[in-house]
């Protein structure tokens, strides 16, 4: 693996408007405004609902800054940057490897700054699980980190961006990360049990409600992991094959 394209790669992402604006502005704006909605409920699980916005927001935040790394992919791809690297000594593994790590290092900020934000505005914690809610939703971002790189290779640079947009609602909505589950119908309660994003708010719950569901969430997300590496490989040896 190339650590200095690694470096130049997170480097390019952390410096756009974009990931400013919207993978860290947005779910602390959207935190800000569903805490002071909901943030004097206490959850059915014990959690007050201030603390389980946050880790919400940061989750969402987290996924969506991992996918839409994807629109990189398919920026380079269109730029013919697979014939490119060819060129170069890194192969492909090395490439892919690179996409993920970057992803995986642009959610860690945005997980900070929605901590620090929870911070300030009085959410309250022990140190314990500040790091081990920090610890596992970034770990459960990774299947994220994979299925936006083969949302990138299967799209083109000029919509791929807007396709992710358009995913990350429902993720965030249906998944029950936007507004608490239990103030919904129970039917959309079922219905965010088949989005990788509830399974990722479980995992940031699980070190405060100690509720016995991180087997379950662990395995649905090793489940969102694999199958997307699995499409990605087999992708990216066609993209390869091709040029």
């Amino acid at each position: 693996m190339n650590t200095t394209y690694l470096s130049l790669e997170i480097k390019r992402i952390v410096r756009s408007p974009q990931f400013t604006i919207f993978t860290i502005g947005m779910p602390v704006a959207m935190f800000v405004l569903f805490g002071s909605i909901f943030g004097k409920l206490i959850a059915p699980n014990g959690i007050a609902a201030d603390v389980q916005t946050m880790i919400n927001l940061a989750a969402y935040g987290a996924s969506g800054g991992a996918l839409f790394t994807g629109t990189r992919v398919a920026q380079e791809r269109t730029d013919g940057w697979q014939r490119q690297l060819r060129l170069t000594p890194m192969r492909g593994p090395g490439y892919l490897v690179v996409k993920v790590i970057s992803a995986m290092a642009v959610a860690l900020p945005v997980l900070l700054v929605v901590f620090l934000a929870g911070l300030a505005l009085g959410v309250h914690m022990t140190a314990a699980q500040w790091g081990l809610v920090l610890v596992s939703l970034w770990v459960g971002v990774l299947p994220f980190a994979v299925l936006g790189l083969a949302i990138g290779l299967f799209g083109k640079g000029d919509t791929v961006g807007a396709v992710t947009g358009a995913l990350m609602m429902p993720l965030g909505m249906l998944g029950g990360l936007w507004i608490p589950l239990y103030v919904l119908p129970d039917w959309m309660a079922t219905l965010a049990h088949f989005f990788p994003t509830y399974w990722l708010g479980r995992l940031g719950l699980e070190p405060l409600a100690h509720a016995g569901g991180l087997g379950l969430a662990v395995l649905v997300l090793a489940g969102w992991l694999v199958v997307p590496a699995l499409v990605v490989v087999r992708r990216f040896r066609l993209d390869t094959a091709r040029l």
